[in-house]
């Protein structure tokens, strides 16, 4: 098992190996030796060496008197990027919540506080880093520097016209102004937007959708049997994401499975084919 990286209280270096957590105990020229974080309340003697890089080198004695948990190296982790994103990101505490959710197994998840304790986190990390307070309108005087930038210090905030009713403000990265420009100039909008037969044989590959999930892969081998060579890159990108790519007489797992985006079924019973709906009940 390989070895996590997490921090303990006032932000000290927190080892996680097999369940099992270790702090500091002392730094050689070579390597650094950790110890049982619970080597005073347990008296466990079991220690465990890294390299200067926290490089898994060897075990030491054995953790006797206490068990680890599988959870600990993924709570901890969590805890880390939930604070970590609590400083780094002014939007509203749910909306950081949410997104430090995602992916978090549900082995995990039950072992975590309620939402709004959470929450409350949120609110007492951002006091102690001195985070600016979240606006309730446009007339706030100033974005502080911090947010001027993004984690990698890259410029973000581009203009703010000022306080105002029309203010405007304009935020991107010059990475994000490449891809659009890259996107238009040799991208397909230009064909999508002006050619009527692209953008309707674009029209049917979306239609994949809403086949039955037992029809979509003939759908999709019928339309790059009759479609030309100009729609390649994209039948490729949808072969890779969505259909799943040919390994002998059988598909490789698609990375968003066709079971995941069908829509036959929503359409026949009449259901919402969005979330839109149910984005309030995620609020709460």
């Amino acid at each position: 098992m390989s070895v996590i990286l997490s921090s303990a209280s006032k932000n000290a270096p927190l080892l996680i190996y097999n369940g099992l957590s270790y702090i500091v105990d002392r730094r050689s020229d070579k390597k650094i030796l950790w110890k049982c974080e619970h080597a005073r309340k347990f008296k466990c003697r079991a220690r465990l060496h890294t390299d200067l890089y926290n490089i898994f080198i060897q075990t030491v004695g054995d953790h006797e008197n206490h068990t680890g948990d599988p959870r600990s190296g993924q709570i901890r982790q969590y805890y880390d990027r939930l604070r970590r994103e609590s400083q780094q990101n002014q939007t509203i505490p749910h909306n950081i919540l949410t997104q430090t959710n995602i992916g978090v197994q549900d082995e995990v998840r039950v072992q975590l506080t309620s939402n709004h304790h959470l929450k409350r986190n949120i609110r007492r990390w951002r006091q102690e880093t001195n985070a600016a307070p979240t606006p309730f309108n446009i007339n706030f005087p100033v974005v502080p520097d911090n947010y001027h930038q993004t984690t990698r210090d890259t410029i973000f905030l581009r203009k703010d016209t000022g306080p105002a009713s029309d203010r405007i403000l304009i935020f991107f990265t010059d990475e994000q102004r490449n891809i659009m420009e890259n996107a238009t100039t040799h991208g397909f909008k230009q064909n999508y937007e002006t050619d009527i037969i692209f953008a309707d044989n674009i029209h049917k590959i979306l239609a994949l959708a809403f086949l039955e999930s037992n029809q979509v892969i003939s759908g999709f081998e019928s339309l790059c049997s009759n479609l030309g060579d100009e729609y390649q890159s994209i039948l490729d990108y949808m072969e890779d994401n969505y259909i799943g790519r040919l390994r002998g007489r059988s598909r490789r797992a698609a990375t968003f499975p066709i079971i995941f985006w069908n829509m036959a079924a929503r359409v026949k019973n009449n259901m919402h084919r969005t979330n839109n709906n149910i984005e309030a009940w995620h609020r709460k």
